[in-house]
């Protein structure tokens, strides 16, 4: 098996050179026993003790007995000499893995407990950023060529064992077949805690989570007045990809107090959505609203008495209304540091907006994942926890296969397993998403939601 780094900095591989010693012990005590009794038996006729064809047939049977305990003691050789073999192979591929993510760790890169490489967030310009990337995908190949021999090592291990016994009559359990069987978990095999980078869907599967990781993590702020006159601030995610927060002018929009914009753009430089909230003096009413390139548009409101709604509508014109719960959700989820919205009450009723403070927020902890990404991803965690879970997931995986970049058709079956009772890992739907806005554009993200949402 893989394991996570914790999981391989808690592994002892001498002990299974102490093991290998225990088990030649015993098996030697059964032979010395099994040889003492034989001979005992055999000085008895010298002691006239015991003799005669009954003697005669004891010895023969303790002489049996003597080579069954020297089988026994062969097998048992066998199975210690390969735990031995075992605990070098290991042992030294452990040693190797862990000493080369320690060294990493301090320095501009860092290794997670699922041994992805990533860039530890700081402001850096395009170009540094760009070297540190390079820097990370060799690192990457090392940390994965290391993992891999680990991984080997481990395999081969049971692999030895399991021949060993073999020879012996051992019989490998096959899959489990009944209830019963998922209850021994000393008959199956150990799964993978990571990605298995020995593999394609392994390779996907830490493409994504890296994916996600640079399209939250902040390269650079910049704050500064567009054309128009308009306090911006722009934040460029380490993928490139970037959202603009526009607080819009009050003259040009008399009716519409704190009133906000972000725009979202993928890597690419591809719009993904633009997300506006304000407060209507023409109605007393406050607006949250996200626009995707395809036209989808997801607007929730909240009215003088508390009373919030929230509808979400196809570039072909379904709609559909979205539970308040979600939005109840949303509210109670966002972070201004990481969304870019904030949490607001009035009545009563929440609403997710963009304010001076949560926009005051973006960049204190180098993390932001901007309002629309964050909105898509707490529709599928809300989604993928009901009913429709098994939807989420196809819908998902169909959009990684088809996504570029950072995917591959593979990803499909990894994404598969997200959330998953019996998934050794999974690549969080968060993950995906964020990989997607971060690379795909909106319209695809916006197609997403709307499949969701309004499925009819």
């Amino acid at each position: 098996m893989l394991p996570s780094r914790s999981t391989l900095r808690a592994w002892n591989p001498d002990a299974l050179t102490a093991a290998a010693a225990e088990v030649r012990a015993q098996a030697q005590a059964v032979v010395d026993s099994v040889t003492g009794i034989a001979d005992a038996c055999e000085r008895m006729p010298e002691a006239r003790a015991w003799s005669g064809q009954a003697h005669d047939a004891a010895v023969a049977m303790f002489d049996r007995g003597r080579v069954e305990a020297s089988k026994l003691f062969d097998y048992a050789d066998t199975v210690a000499s390969s735990l031995c073999r075992g605990a070098d192979t290991i042992g030294q591929a452990r040693k190797n893995l862990l000493a080369e993510a320690d060294s990493l760790d301090g320095g501009p890169l860092y290794v997670t407990d699922d041994w992805v490489v990533r860039i530890v967030p700081r402001y850096l310009s395009k170009d540094e950023m760009a070297e540190r990337q390079e820097q990370a995908r060799q690192m990457q190949e090392t940390i994965n060529t290391l993992l891999a021999a680990l991984g080997d090592a481990d395999d081969a291990t049971a692999a030895a064992l399991t021949a060993a016994a073999k020879e012996f009559g051992f019989v490998k359990p096959g899959p489990p077949g009944s209830l019963g069987d998922l209850m021994l978990p000393t008959a199956q095999r150990p799964e993978n805690q990571v990605p298995d980078p020995r593999t394609p869907v392994g390779l996907a599967a830490q493409a994504a989570i890296l994916a996600a990781d640079q399209q939250q993590m902040i390269r650079e702020i910049i704050e500064s007045t567009n054309e128009y006159g308009e306090e911006t601030k722009t934040v460029i995610k380490q993928d490139g990809s970037r959202a603009v927060t526009t607080r819009m002018d009050p003259f040009d929009w008399p009716s519409r107090m704190d009133f906000y914009q972000t725009g979202e753009f993928d890597k690419n430089g591809e719009f993904v959505a633009r997300t506006s909230s304000w407060h209507d003096l023409s109605n007393n009413c406050s607006y949250f609203s996200i626009t995707y390139p395809n036209n989808a548009n997801w607007t929730t409101t909240r009215d003088p008495s508390g009373h919030v709604t929230s509808g979400f509508t196809t570039p072909d014109g379904r709609h559909r209304a979205v539970p308040v719960d979600l939005i109840d959700s949303l509210s109670l989820t966002t972070t201004s540091a990481m969304s870019g919205l904030e949490k607001h009450i009035a009545h009563g009723g929440s609403l997710p907006m963009i304010t001076a403070e949560s926009v005051e927020n973006i960049g204190k902890t180098m993390k932001y994942g901007g309002p629309a990404v964050t909105a898509a991803t707490t529709v599928f965690n809300m989604m993928m926890a009901e009913s429709d879970k098994d939807r989420c997931i196809a819908l998902l995986a169909g959009a990684a296969g088809g996504g570029g970049g950072w995917v591959m058709a593979e990803l499909g079956a990894a994404v598969g397993a997200a959330g998953g009772p019996i998934a050794p890992f999974t690549v969080p739907a968060a993950a995906t998403i964020f990989a997607l806005g971060g690379s795909a554009g909106g319209a695809k993200l916006g197609a997403l939601l709307g499949e969701v949402l309004c499925p009819y």
